[in-house]
């Protein structure tokens, strides 16, 4: 044992700290690989002053802290590379009704727990994406999580109504909305929102949830021309709640299933059974090849579709999360499939908002083949993280883009004043 982490048990037992390999291993990187973890310690705090208490042991010893919960994201936020002391918030997981449509969350709630009490008052707190039976609330907000129905729900800072923060010199700060209507300068929440932890620790959300809708179906796309679709869905409707794809070559790798080009479900929620009747019917006159689905149908999409990344990661594939407009998705990844030499593509994801997941299996992983890709993304204008954060693994890249110039020289300007000895989430978004 080391001098820091003697120093650490003593102040704070053995309950609350870790320092084995194994979880430093585990507790010490997320879930994407490619950076190896390298932390110091693993604490656990159990209440606000556990907070309050460690970032004064990482000033007077000159340490490093990164917020930690899940660590089910994609981009190495969550990964320690230079010592520091991994913040786990998992005892933080206390959740409780405020009002009637307000359930506070503290932020190692995991999502799933959260959404399951919402529903038990028959609520819904509408954050989708497959990792919420892992994926923890102060996480969520951090890194602003979206998923695959994001079109009719948005994304989490949609759902935020207050939220509870430890800033890196130990104050605490209540965030929030108080009124309806409230012209006194931003709204400091958005500050946290999406920052992966570099501003402060996130404690406690208080989310609003939302009535379940009374009528829910799911209908089944087969075409090779994805302009069919936006064609079909031309006229936005709010009763659409996720519009999913997947390529030919996911269908095959799935099941062998492929019928045509692309596979797509289109989800539909809405008070009015009438509503939905005439959108099927609208679909149906339009299309020949639609199906609707019954529960297990639907219940077999999403599986397939959560277990496609599974069975991409152990092929090793090269993962990409691109946003574009939707109406050039599919010129995208023709342009992909037509550049990218020597190589194996895969695309699936969210097509109501461009979303695109593009797995590549190279021949010859070499940087130029990434570089390549990410030049194509620049060319039709396109986001390099739709949903999973920059973390570490891509603050270079985004660098590049030269629509993100400006928000990065804001954003060092704002850490700097915020967390001006750099203690929270080093490495993260930029060095």
């Amino acid at each position: 044992m080391n001098d820091i982490n003697q120093k650490l048990e003593r102040k704070f037992g053995p309950k609350k700290i870790k320092y084995d390999e194994a979880s430093l291993n585990e507790f010490g990187q997320d879930w994407y690989k490619g950076i190896s973890p390298n932390a110091q310690a693993i604490f656990f705090p159990e209440n606000r002053k556990d907070v309050q208490d460690i970032l004064n042991f990482a000033k007077d010893h000159n340490l490093k802290l990164l917020p930690s919960g899940g660590r089910t994201g994609l981009s190495g936020g969550a990964t320690a590379v230079c010592k520091e002391i991994v913040v786990n918030m998992k005892n933080l997981n206390e959740i409780s009704w405020v009002a009637d449509d307000l359930l506070k969350c503290q932020a190692g709630v995991v999502t799933d727990n959260a959404k399951n009490i919402a529903r038990e008052q028959k609520r819904i707190l509408p954050i989708e994406f497959s990792a919420t039976s892992s994926s923890m609330i102060g996480g969520n907000v951090a890194t602003n999580a979206a998923g695959a129905k994001f079109i009719g729900y948005g994304a989490t800072r949609n759902h935020v109504q207050n939220m509870t923060v430890i800033l890196p010199s130990g104050e605490i700060v209540e965030l929030g909305k108080t009124a309806d209507k409230d012209a006194t300068g931003p709204n400091l929440m958005e500050l946290f929102i999406g920052s992966e932890g570099i501003f402060g620790f996130i404690i406690d959300v208080t989310f609003k949830t939302y009535p379940i809708p009374k009528f829910s179906e799911s209908v089944i796309l087969h075409t090779n021309n994805l302009f069919e679709v936006y064609k079909l869905l031309k006229e936005p409707s709010k009763m659409i709640t996720a519009i999913e794809f997947l390529d030919f070559n996911s269908q095959n790798l799935l099941d062998g299933s492929a019928k045509s080009k692309y596979e797509i479900l289109i989800e539909l929620n809405s008070n009015s059974k009438d509503e939905i009747e005439n959108f099927l019917e609208h679909c149906s006159e339009r299309m020949e090849n639609v199906s609707l689905l019954n529960s297990r149908q639907v219940k077999n999409f999403w599986d397939r579709r959560e277990l496609l990344p599974v069975k991409l990661s152990e092929m090793g594939a090269e993962k990409f999360d691109f946003c574009i407009d939707k109406l050039s998705t599919e010129k995208f990844m023709a342009e992909i499939e037509r550049k990218i030499s020597h190589a194996k593509v895969f695309n699936f994801g969210h097509l109501g908002d461009g979303n695109i997941h593009l797995n590549i299996i190279f021949d010859d992983n070499s940087k130029d083949q990434l570089t390549k890709v990410y030049d194509i993304l620049k060319s039709f204008g396109g986001s390099p993280s739709a949903e999973h954060g920059i973390g570490k693994r891509k603050k270079e890249i985004w660098n590049e883009f030269p629509q993100y110039k400006q928000k990065l020289e804001l954003l060092k300007t704002l850490k700097k004043s915020i967390d001006p000895e750099g203690i929270i989430a080093p490495k993260v978004f930029f060095d």
